[in-house]
């Protein structure tokens, strides 16, 4: 992860970072670590991802999801974002992808491009996703968007 220093990985392993997530998740007293960003540690960034992914109720998991985004700085806890809670709201899901696609930041359009390919593939799918993806342009490393 070339973004991401050295120094600011603990080296927690994911399935015992996703089991944490899953306790943490239940908690009523959660908000105060998922509004103390920006985290100091990826392994944190990584937590607070499989968090925001197992949250139920879609407006909490979409107004968690819009505050950490900006705050996503490599390509790992980008990828392993993925809202379970998304899935039944599509519809509403892809009006935040429309306005993710339009960010300057590099992760966030990432997230935008990976929850279409999640999505979207399949029955709901629609060229005008084909153009929203082929309208990106970046030149950052591991990008979706080449």
């Amino acid at each position: 992860m070339p973004t991401v220093a050295s120094d600011a990985v603990i080296g927690v392993r994911t399935p015992e970072l996703r089991k944490y997530a899953r306790q943490l998740v239940k908690r009523e007293d959660i908000s105060g670590f998922l509004n103390d960003l920006p985290h100091r540690y990826f392994d944190e960034n990584q937590l607070h991802a499989f968090i925001v992914s197992e949250m139920k109720d879609y407006d909490k998991c979409m107004e968690e999801v819009s505050c950490f985004l900006p705050y996503v700085d490599n390509w790992a806890t980008c990828d392993q974002m993925s809202p379970k809670v998304f899935r039944k709201h599509r519809k509403g899901l892809l009006d935040h992808i429309r306005v993710w696609m339009q960010s300057d930041e590099t992760y966030t359009v990432r997230f935008a491009i990976g929850m279409l390919m999640e999505h979207f593939l399949d029955e709901d799918f629609h060229t005008e996703y084909l153009e929203m993806v082929a309208a990106v342009r970046s030149d950052e490393y591991n990008s979706k968007c080449l």
